[in-house]
C-alpha cells in the first residue's frame, strides 16, 4: 500500500511539471535587436517562418554613430542570404554562417515560472508570460545560454536573450506580433539580387517551398 502511495505522489509531481507551449511557426513582428559585444542595434519588421527556416527583415542598423538600412532575406535551408542596401542601391548575396534562431521555447529548456508584465492587480493592467531558459550547443560546437519570455496565451515571443562566447549577448524584443505571413511573396528576393534566369523562375525557386507545412 505504501509503495502504491509513493508511486501516486511521483506521478502527481511529474504531472505538475511545467510543459513548454508551442509558438506559432509563422508570424511577423516589429523587433528591436541589440548586441553589446558586436556593438550593433537593429530595428525592423521581421517575417519569420520556422517551417521552412527562413526570415526576412527590413531593418535599420546602427553601428555606433553610423546608420544603414537593409532588406535582408535569409534562407537557412539553402544557406544563402540576400542583402539589399538601401543607401548604395545594390544587392549582394553570401553564405549564411550563423545558426538558425528559433524563437520558440528551446527543447529541454527549464521553466522559471510565470509572471506579469505590468500588474495583476486588475484585468487589463498586465500581460501574463511564461519564463524559460537553458543551454544548448550549436553544430559549430558553440555553447549558447538562452532566456526568454512568451505569452501565456498563444505562446507569442515577447523577449529573447542569448549569450555565447562567439556571438556575445543578444537581446531581442518583439512588438505588434501578427500570426501568419501576410504576403506569400515576401521571401522572394528583389530583382537586383537575382540573375535574369533566377528572376524568370523566382516563383518556383523562392515562392513555393518543397516541404509540407507541419501540423502543430
Amino acid at each position: 500500500m505504501f509503495a502504491i502511495l509513493v508511486l501516486c505522489f511521483v506521478a502527481l509531481a511529474a504531472a505538475q511539471q511545467p510543459q513548454p507551449c508551442t509558438s506559432p511557426p509563422q508570424w511577423e513582428a516589429n523587433i528591436f535587436d541589440y548586441n553589446q559585444q558586436q556593438k550593433f542595434m537593429v530595428r525592423g519588421r521581421l517575417s519569420y517562418d520556422a517551417v521552412y527556416r527562413r526570415e526576412r527583415i527590413i531593418e535599420e542598423v546602427n553601428f555606433g554613430s553610423q546608420g544603414d538600412a537593409f532588406d535582408v532575406i535569409a534562407l537557412f535551408d539553402s544557406q544563402t542570404e540576400y542583402i539589399y542596401d538601401f543607401k548604395a542601391r545594390n544587392c549582394s548575396r553570401r553564405r549564411i554562417e550563423r545558426p538558425w534562431r528559433d524563437f520558440g521555447i528551446p527543447q529541454g529548456a527549464r521553466s522559471f515560472g510565470e509572471a506579469y508584465i505590468g500588474s495583476s492587480a486588475a484585468p487589463g493592467l498586465g500581460l501574463l508570460v511564461t519564463l524559460w531558459g537553458g543551454n544548448h550547443t550549436t553544430p559549430s560546437n558553440d555553447t549558447v545560454r538562452t532566456f526568454g519570455t512568451w505569452t501565456y496565451q498563444a505562446c507569442i515571443p515577447v523577449r529573447f536573450i542569448s549569450h555565447s562566447e562567439r556571438f556575445g549577448r543578444t537581446e531581442t524584443s518583439f512588438f505588434d506580433v501578427t500570426a501568419g505571413i501576410s504576403d506569400p511573396n515576401v521571401f522572394i528576393p528583389r530583382r537586383e539580387c537575382l540573375t535574369e534566369k533566377e528572376y524568370a523562375m523566382r516563383d518556383i525557386l523562392f515562392g513555393k517551398p518543397s516541404k509540407q507545412i507541419q501540423q502543430q
